[in-house]
């Protein structure tokens, strides 16, 4: 497992990280708190003083979300920065220590592309993981519970967004895995080609081969760049599809409310 190359420094800041991430949760969920705190206070004709103070906790709770979040975006990245610097050294001397043989089952191409993109995407997944990751089923949990002893209604319409959610993303990932799969493939094809019109340039104008090299390099390009659009397309499904679903669920939350007041009748009666 790639993460078993952090030192513990490293593993020190990720923990840090998890620890504003709940921060962070928390300071988000009580943003409602104080926001209903302020519409009873404004509907029983309480004084400004008293708005005022919940106004004044609610943004203290917005400013110390968004400083957890940097802090914890600083954090990530640092973890991630040092995980590939490590993780390139260790490729560098794993490949200096290979026999001929073994060098012979790689090709130049597929070397540079492991030390490169491949490397940098690891990077960005570990950076976005402490942060997307990490947040989303805490922030998930959280608000599951914190909504469980209000009314299961509630309750009950959140499971059902978080099903669909997870319908969403497990059909969009069945289609897109295999591209991105196919991804590192169709880019060491595109390396090999490159490398192979550099390295042999004279050879090319001796031959007069230019165009024919561009031709090789175009359908490299091409079949590379129409399975990213492909898994893209795909990908631009996910954002739309799942703000849908939590806007859904913020009129569901609404109706329902306003269903259990009416139900319940004037509380003055």
């Amino acid at each position: 497992m790639i993460l078993r190359h952090l030192r513990p420094a490293e593993w020190g800041l990720v923990a840090v990280s998890v620890a504003l991430v709940f921060a962070q949760v928390y300071l988000d969920l009580s943003i409602p708190d104080y926001m209903s705190a302020i519409t009873t206070i404004i509907t029983t004709g309480g004084t400004v003083e008293m708005v005022l103070e919940e106004g004044l906790g609610m943004l203290a709770c917005a400013f110390g979300s968004l400083a957890a979040s940097v802090a914890t975006g600083l954090m990530a990245a640092r973890v991630a920065a040092s995980l590939s610097r490590r993780l390139r050294e260790m490729e560098f001397e794993r490949v200096q220590s290979f026999s001929p043989d073994q060098i012979d089952g790689f090709s130049t191409a597929s070397l540079i592309t492991r030390s490169t993109n491949d490397i940098t995407q690891i990077q960005m997944a570990v950076a976005m993981g402490l942060q997307v990751i990490v947040k989303a089923p805490i922030l998930a949990v959280w608000a599951i519970l914190k909504i469980s002893d209000k009314s299961w209604q509630w309750s009950a319409s959140t499971a059902v967004a978080v099903l669909a959610l997870m319908v969403v993303i497990g059909v969009v990932m069945y289609f897109v895995v295999p591209r991105f799969r196919r991804i590192q493939w169709l880019t060491d094809n595109v390396n090999r080609v490159t490398r192979e019109n550099l390295t042999g340039i004279r050879v090319v104008r001796a031959y007069n081969a230019e165009e024919y090299q561009e031709r090789k390099f175009d359908a490299a390009n091409n079949e590379l760049t129409d399975n990213n659009l492909s898994a893209n397309r795909a990908m631009s499904v996910m954002m739309p599809a799942m703000t849908s679903v939590m806007s859904l669920l913020s009129l569901s939350v609404y109706w329902i409310g306003a269903y259990l007041i009416s139900s319940a009748g004037d509380p003055a009666s």
